[in-house]
């Protein structure tokens, strides 16, 4: 069944640059017949409900790092990824009915994760990407810990634990050194591509931020910077990145800090003064970066 896997990971890369929301999506998606004719060698097999499960798990984690790739402020929450695994099971249950893989991809798998897609973007977005066809990528890199030590103006003589890092990246860099040091430190990402007891592979909506826990949070190019382009972008969801923002300074403990960048001087002007101090500043050209202090 790796032969299934692989070709799965294959039609996706071959279609990576092609446009889900493109008005005509169906007609310009390649199926490769490679992959069409494994599939219905499959379709009358006894496949396992497990083995099902861990395909269709399998097909919407490499779906999902497609899509953060071409766009990572999209936020795709634990509802939305069980709409997608619904996808996925409704098309191979079509397959089996239809005895067709190729007709069943393209009149019901993609436009079903176009509508589902759609969902994820404003309206002035969707309308923009209906008349293309392909779409770029974003090239981005993971910063040193280095660099956002130095950035964030982190004190590692001075900084109180525990310490968590919202949005560390797939490699963890800075939480990684933080733990190297000795310190009580745990990171959180939905793209982490390996496994330690103080590091978690979710989405920072999906996780709970227990009130009064941390001595120290950081979020550096991160969440502010998905608020940032939210309050630009798509206001509809502003209210849900708020929320989340409140969530996190009121999980502060007194006297921890929260550091993070970009800042975010129309939530900053709004903070108690009996109950937060800000500091923020420029550290590169375009770039504020801010600390908010917990005083009660």
């Amino acid at each position: 069944m790796q032969s299934i896997q692989t070709l799965i990971k294959q039609q996706l890369d071959n279609n990576a640059t092609k446009n889900l929301l493109f008005e005509d999506v169906a007609q310009t998606i390649n199926v490769d017949l490679g992959f069409c004719a494994i599939l219905e060698e499959s379709l009358n097999t006894n496949i396992s409900e497990s083995l099902s499960k861990e395909l269709i798990t399998f097909a919407v984690e490499e779906l999902t790092k497609k899509l953060y790739a071409i766009n990572p402020y999209l936020s795709i929450n634990v509802t939305q990824i069980k709409r997608l695994k619904k996808i996925y099971r409704t098309t191979w249950t079509k397959m089996i009915e239809a005895q067709d893989a190729q007709t069943t991809l393209r009149e019901y798998h993609y436009p079903a994760l176009a509508v589902w897609l759609a969902d994820l973007y404003p309206e002035k977005f969707r309308q923009a990407l209906k008349s293309a066809p392909n779409i770029g990528g974003v090239t981005y890199w993971e910063y040193s810990a280095e660099l956002q030590i130095e950035a964030l103006e982190l004190d590692l003589n001075n900084i109180l634990e525990p310490i968590i890092d919202i949005g560390c990246g797939s490699q963890a860099n800075l939480a990684q050194r933080l733990h190297a040091l000795g310190f009580k430190v745990y990171g959180i990402d939905r793209n982490l591509t390996f496994d330690q007891p103080y590091l978690k592979q979710i989405n920072w909506f999906d996780y709970a931020f227990e009130p009064n826990k941390w001595g120290t949070i950081i979020a550096n190019m991160s969440f502010t910077n998905h608020l940032n382009y939210i309050y630009l972008h798509d206001i509809s969801k502003l209210d849900i990145y708020l929320s989340k923002y409140q969530e996190i300074i009121e999980a502060l403990s007194k006297n921890g800090c929260f550091y993070y960048a970009p800042s975010l001087p129309f939530i900053e002007a709004n903070l108690a003064p009996q109950k937060y101090r800000l500091k923020r500043e420029s550290k590169v050209e375009g770039v504020l970066v801010s600390k908010i202090s917990r005083i009660e």
